[in-house]
């Protein structure tokens, strides 16, 4: 049998596969969550939640963080080291499947030290071998290869043939490179035989499409398709959507460079398709990059420019992290918004007139086929005056959108005046205080007493706590505003995000005396996008420590009430005048006070919340007595098909 036979047969096991697995990850999730709802024991919850996590993994990625950050609190609340550091090793993979590396670098570290602390060798190997993938994919590979050496020498040592294979993998990648293809397919070899001896399942498909991308770049292109495809059989048979995504791609490059555009052209849009199911930006990037290309080379230029528009939003999504917190382009993107409002207008016009020389044709028209044929001139008369009355109908119906469009002009216009007042006072003053501080130190530092030098670095430490809170807010409303946003709604555990933010908010309310009291008697579950109401929380704490006197108390609680979640932050502090209070969720600068040390607040805290909680299908509202506190009240809707999760440790690979 040749090797395209081969291929062939390859493709035809493909489709029975497809129908054999089909729904065996739901299943065996289901089963573990049936496991939940029995387990008696902490730990057992903790790890049944670690293994729905797992589940999860290459197909539904925030599911499986979900379950994995539930499987950390729950470890954390038990003081379960084993399963703390087995949730945060987890963590740390998904965060770098979604390109967080430096978040996953340190939760993969904060993990090892955990195990170190054990002597758990074999999760010490896993770890280092995790940290040593992070490094690769940020082209350290010489740092990388000595990391994935020392874990392999641990699994050779433990025995544990498993880890041994992955290690051996990986190390293989790292030859492939540095250049070095023959000492890499000889570990790709090494590492296949041992999962085929398990059957590994997970670790055959990517051995194969390691051995397909060595072929591939010898050229061999039947081999390359044959190891290809193999793994393609894996990977649907274990419903691995973001490795079967990037082994389509592997196929398409081969049938392009293969002559066969078409079949080229399939395969990268399954490629795609797979890479949005599990939302793998890597992995839509280089398909809809591969796209934009195939089908330039087809003459289907406007086909291509769909892909490359793709490729170009999804990369910017990858970078978009370090580029949207320069002010100057926030100013430009709102003054791109008035042009382009101002051209709609243009064009409106334009339409107008033509619709003015429209009407005035088929009068003149009119009448001179009215000279011309007596007969004919009241059926002419008539069509006229119909004619032009649906012209004027048309122009009156275009006029009032016009008016409509001026007035959202003008609206835009006095908001943005108002968001960059608000902005250049509040970004002025933290700014000067560092500055002033900053001349203090070179200036005079040698007549400083250690108590002044101590204040000096809370009062830094307050005006640097003040500018990170006015940009992550500034970031938060900008995203709001423009509607470009992406919105995640998912079953929420707000019990465990409160007790975060309370978490980090510690610090603060301590160095002002202040008591965040916080007692859920059970767990309550939100629906909502996680990011957004994790940002309402954070500012209305932070409000509640600033407008709060020294000594006093804060609570916060959470309750459901018919299938709403209320979740309140009550403060003893200054309260709110009345004749403010109904100004408080709008870009007003002059509702804005003093915290009880003279803290300042950012002005866009509560109107960020506002549309927050707006987009959530949520409300907000406050409760205050001037001199006596105030409560702040967030509803949003609760998550009613309650079902509770898990997590295992697996070895999480490679670049694919």
């Amino acid at each position: 049998m040749n090797l395209r036979a081969l291929v062939l047969l390859v493709c035809i096991l493909v489709t029975f596969y497809l129908r054999q697995a089909r729904g065996q990850k739901p299943e065996r999730i289901d089963s573990l969550k049936r496991e939940l709802h029995r387990a008696t024991a902490d730990t057992q919850r903790v790890k049944i939640l670690f293994d729905i996590s797992m589940k999860y993994w290459n197909f539904e990625p925030d599911s499986a963080m979900a379950y994995a950050v539930a499987s950390l609190e729950k470890a954390k609340a038990i003081q379960y080291t084993k399963g703390h550091a087995d949730a945060l090793l987890h963590i740390g993979r998904l965060k770098r499947d979604q390109d967080n590396t430096a978040e996953a670098l340190h939760e993969m570290f904060e993990a090892l030290k955990l195990y170190r602390g054990m002597s758990d060798k074999v999760q010490i190997a896993n770890a280092l071998n995790d940290i040593s993938i992070v490094y690769a994919n940020s082209n350290d590979l010489e740092k990388s290869l000595e990391y994935f050496k020392q874990s392999l020498t641990i699994f050779q040592e433990m025995g544990d043939e498993k880890g041994e294979s992955y290690a051996l993998n990986n190390i293989g990648i790292i030859y492939q490179d540095l250049g070095n293809e023959a000492m890499a397919k000889e570990y790709f070899l090494k590492s296949l035989r041992i999962k085929e001896k398990n059957n590994d399942l997970y670790g055959i498909s990517r051995g194969y499409s390691n051995l397909g991308s060595i072929s591939e770049n010898n050229k061999q292109w039947d081999e390359a398709l044959l190891y290809y495809f193999k793994a393609d059989t894996i990977f649907e048979k274990t419903k691995d959507l973001q490795g079967q995504s990037i082994n389509f791609a592997a196929i398409a490059r081969i049938k392009e460079k293969q002559g066969k555009l078409v079949e080229a052209i399939r395969f990268g849009i399954f490629a795609l398709e797979k890479g949005k199911e599990v939302k793998a930006l890597s992995a839509m990037a280089k398909a809809s990059k591969l796209l934009a290309l195939l089908e330039e080379k087809r003459s289907n230029y406007k086909t291509s420019l769909v892909y490359q528009k793709l490729y170009n939003d999804v990369a910017d999504s990858l970078h978009n992290e370090t580029n949207r917190a320069n002010l100057e382009e926030l100013k430009a993107r709102f003054n791109l918004e008035e042009k382009e409002r101002e051209i709609v207008l243009l064009k409106k016009d334009q339409e107008l007139q033509q619709a003015r020389l429209e009407s005035r044709n088929i009068i003149t028209y009119s009448l001179i086929a009215g000279i011309a044929m007596l007969s004919l001139v009241i059926g002419l008369l008539y069509y006229a005056f119909h004619t032009t009355r649906s012209k004027k109908n048309s122009l009156a119906l275009k006029n009032e959108e016009i008016e409509k469009q001026k007035d959202d002009l003008d609206k835009l216009n006095k908001e943005k005046d108002r968001f960059f007042s608000i902005l250049s006072h509040d970004l002025r003053s933290p700014l000067n205080s560092l500055k002033g501080f900053s001349y203090l130190l070179t200036e005079h530092v040698d007549s400083l007493t250690t108590e002044e030098l101590m204040m000096m670095r809370t009062k830094i430490d307050n005006s640097l706590d003040n500018l990170t809170e006015l940009i992550n807010n500034i970031l938060e409303w900008s995203m709001t505003s423009s509607h470009k946003r992406k919105w995640t709604f998912d079953k929420i555990n707000t019990v465990a995000l409160i007790q975060k933010n309370i978490a980090l908010y510690h610090g603060m309310a301590e160095s002002k005396g202040i008591k965040l009291l916080f007692n859920p008697t059970d767990e309550h579950y939100g629906y909502g996008d996680y990011y957004a109401i994790d940002t309402v929380v954070r500012n209305l704490l932070s409000n509640s420590i600033k407008f709060s006197h020294t000594n006093t108390e804060v609570y916060i609680s959470v309750r459901s009430e018919e299938n709403t979640l209320l979740i309140s932050v009550k403060d003893q502090g200054v309260g709110i005048p009345y004749e403010i209070q109904e100004k408080l969720f709008t870009l007003n600068e002059n509702v804005r006070q003093p915290g009880t040390n003279n803290e300042k607040g950012t002005g866009l805290g509560l109107t960020l919340c506002k549309e927050l909680i707006c987009e959530n299908k949520g409300d907000i509202h406050v409760k205050s007595i001037p001199g006596e506190g105030s409560e702040f009240i967030v509803a949003i809707p609760e998550y009613t098909q309650y079902a509770e999760s898990h997590t295992t440790t697996e070895l999480h690979l490679n670049r694919y």
